[in-house]
């Protein structure tokens, strides 16, 4: 957007610091509610759009898919995206599995996989279609300041100075303004990293997606259009590199003896990359003038694929409390209006931290009589339907209280819509 058609002033309602997933998918959902909303993206970091070379993917659960069809942005995703029907979840070393299907939720998917680079394409061109929503870029925020009234934010390389009554922090897992903010995170290394490609296998997926645990850590095969999967394989931090660097016959031999032959024979990968994994966690997301969403509140370990779904229930959750405050004349960067945003919010954030965090303590466990266990449990798991469904409808975005947008329903200008609770 040029610079001559940006707030004169620059003078805000709501200031979004971050570009990326998140962060542009709360300014496309506030875009109904007539406030005015900037949006501040880095050229570097965690908030650069993803490049057609990414090789890495999304696991967008249920949930996710209404989010987006309430911004507006869903009829451009789904052609992009490959649905999952069912998912095959198995322990290596042991027999106990469990299968997992659509038909349990009653929807006509489990999820989808998108291309990160395809997701953050759709949301930048909708960006451009929003008239009332300043986007600046590149600007690097290194500046905050807190005042009864509002906050100002200042980008040192690019001379920009903006106030607002409300700030959000969108600017992913190394933010370097929740300090500022005073905004405590608890973290914790995995000593894990993750390997991501793209794999092309001799049988046809049938949009089956595999979750195989071995003491190393997870795999994770999330099916792509034809015979292609998405792989995510958690293993030792010093183990990744080694794997991400073997000529791809050895790697593929490698992930075969791993994972077995259920998807028939490993054929090719794309070029292979690794990324560390470390827990974040921000119990106190807010304070005043600011708050945190997405990954710069909280990052967990792919395991369950949760991460992004988790930051745009933010987004949801978020933008209609915005919405009915706005409506009401209430102030929207108060401490007790962000108080109770984070309270809403901290219970399924918790659960989910927790869930992945357990997940990976429990499969990495090769303690006398552990692997029995979970082998039991996993086979308990496929014959109970009324646990999966329970374990399904939390994993897809489907339970607990849903907001407007979590519903596929588009924020309303006038409308102050309470959320439905659902089982």
């Amino acid at each position: 957007m040029n610079v001559s058609t940006k707030t004169a002033n620059g003078a805000y309602d709501i200031v979004v610091i971050g570009g990326g997933l998140v962060g542009t998918s709360l300014a496309l959902a506030l875009h109904p509610l007539g406030l005015r909303v900037a949006l501040l993206e880095a050229a570097t970091g965690d908030n650069t759009p993803a490049p057609a070379t990414d090789q890495r993917t999304l696991a967008l659960n249920w949930g996710s898919r209404q989010i987006l069809e309430g911004i507006g942005a869903w009829c451009q995703v789904e052609p992009l995206a490959s649905p999952i029907h069912r998912l095959h979840v198995s322990d290596a070393g042991h027999s106990g599995i469990t299968r997992l299907d659509r038909t349990l939720i009653g929807q006509s998917a489990l999820g989808y996989v998108v291309p990160a680079h395809s997701l953050s394409a759709v949301l930048a061109a909708q960006l451009k279609t929003c008239g009332t929503i300043d986007h600046y870029t590149p600007a690097i925020c290194d500046q905050v300041s807190v005042t009864d009234t509002q906050a100002v934010v200042r980008c040192s390389a690019t001379d920009l100075s903006l106030t607002a009554r409300l700030v959000v922090l969108a600017d992913g897992g190394r933010s370097t303004l929740r300090q500022q903010f005073g905004l405590d995170a608890c973290e914790k290394a995995y000593d894990q990293a993750v390997l991501v490609t793209t794999v092309l296998t001799s049988k046809v997926h049938g949009q089956l997606a595999f979750e195989r645990f071995t003491l190393g850590g997870p795999l994770a095969l999330l099916p792509l259009a034809g015979p292609r999967f998405a792989l995510a394989w958690t293993l030792p931090a010093d183990q990744a590199p080694v794997l991400a660097s073997l000529p791809e016959s050895i790697f593929l031999a490698k992930l075969q003896h791993c994972f077995g032959d259920r998807a028939g024979t490993f054929l090719s990968a794309t070029a292979r990359h690794v990324f560390p994994l470390h827990l974040t966690d921000v119990p106190n997301a807010a304070t005043e003038r600011a708050v945190a969403i997405g990954n710069a509140a909280h990052v967990m370990h792919p395991v369950a694929g949760q991460g992004l779904n988790l930051g745009l229930r933010d987004v949801a959750e978020l933008a209609e409390r915005l919405q009915a405050a706005h409506h009401e004349e209430h102030d929207i960067g108060s401490t007790a209006f962000l108080t109770a945003y984070v309270a809403a919010r901290r219970g399924q954030t918790r659960r989910v931290l927790s869930f992945t965090d357990g997940l990976v303590r429990l499969f990495s466990n090769n303690v006398p009589g552990v692997g029995l266990v979970r082998n039991i449990g996993l086979n308990l798991l496929d014959i109970a339907p009324p646990i999966k469904r329970t374990l399904l409808r939390r994993t897809t975005g489907l339970a607990g209280r849903l907001p407007r947008l979590a519903r596929g329903l588009p924020l309303q200008t006038h409308a102050k819509t309470p959320a439905i609770p659902h089982g």
